[in-house]
């Protein structure tokens, strides 16, 4: 699930957990906040807010999804952004 959206940054926490590096508890509670804007109700709409994720990096072309999937609001990539930056992954 979370991991998909940037697996080098829970390589990167699972790592300092490992070495008792205290940089741990800032990556692992900003990983937490993106798992609750990410997993929010509904959740299924995750895949969207994936899809932005992913997107707003430029590991994907397009931050659609499949028709069928529920939706986030035109705001999402918004709260993304602020995710990205706590992640140390904003451009």
């Amino acid at each position: 699930g979370l991991a998909t959206f940037c697996p080098e940054k829970f390589a990167e926490r699972d790592r300092y957990w490992e070495t008792g590096n205290p940089a741990y508890l800032e990556l692992a509670d900003a990983l937490q906040h993106l798992g609750n804007v990410a997993f929010r109700a509904p959740v299924p709409a995750y895949k969207h807010s994936a899809a932005h994720f992913l997107y707003l990096q430029g590991r994907i072309a397009s931050p659609r999804t499949h028709p069928a999937s529920p939706t986030r609001p035109d705001w999402e990539p918004e709260i993304l952004r602020d995710c990205l930056k706590r992640l140390d992954l904003a451009a």
